[in-house]
């Protein structure tokens, strides 16, 4: 260890100087918190809530990386697709 790092190591400890609290990128942050949020169950309920609340235009199709569809235009476009 160098006689600077060593003398920086002491004054700290003896508390003459203090270490400023680092600041966190938001965008880190973010990231960090997306973790817990990213592959949790509930998400799956999330997405099948979703799918079966769909009210859209769309007779079937992929929304977003969600299948949806509308069961009423499905019933009426039958013998169209």
């Amino acid at each position: 260890m160098s006689k600077q790092k060593l003398q920086k190591l002491i004054q700290q400890m003896a508390g003459k100087k203090k270490k400023k609290p680092k600041k966190v990128d938001p965008r880190a942050e973010a990231l960090r918190g997306r973790k817990f949020f990213s592959t949790g169950s509930g998400e799956n309920d999330m997405v099948k809530q979703a799918q079966r609340d769909y009210n859209g235009s769309y007779i079937s199709g992929d929304l977003g990386g969600v299948e949806v569809g509308n069961p009423s235009y499905k019933k009426y476009y039958k013998g169209v697709i």
